[in-house]
């Protein structure tokens, strides 16, 4: 960010939003792999399973204080 912060409330939605949809792909890309036709089943299934890791990895930058103990740990 450039010096611009994020409101509290902004990064809580979309922490929300990356977790849940996270779960939501996680769900049809496990019933993908199950159901679907063979090896694209497989295929499509691990492609959503791949989003869903990615959405959830990127929910730490979601943390509204971040920043501050980033600033807190450079300045020892």
């Amino acid at each position: 960010m450039t010096g611009r912060r994020r409101s509290f409330q902004s990064l809580l939605v979309m922490r929300f939003l990356l977790v849940s949809n996270g779960i939501i792909l996680a769900a049809f890309g496990g019933l993908y792999a199950v159901f679907g036709s063979r090896p694209t089943g497989y295929i499509v299934g691990g492609v959503l399973g791949a989003v869903a890791v990615g959405l959830w990895m990127a929910v730490p930058f979601t943390d509204p204080y971040r920043g501050e103990r980033l600033h807190h740990r450079r300045s020892w």
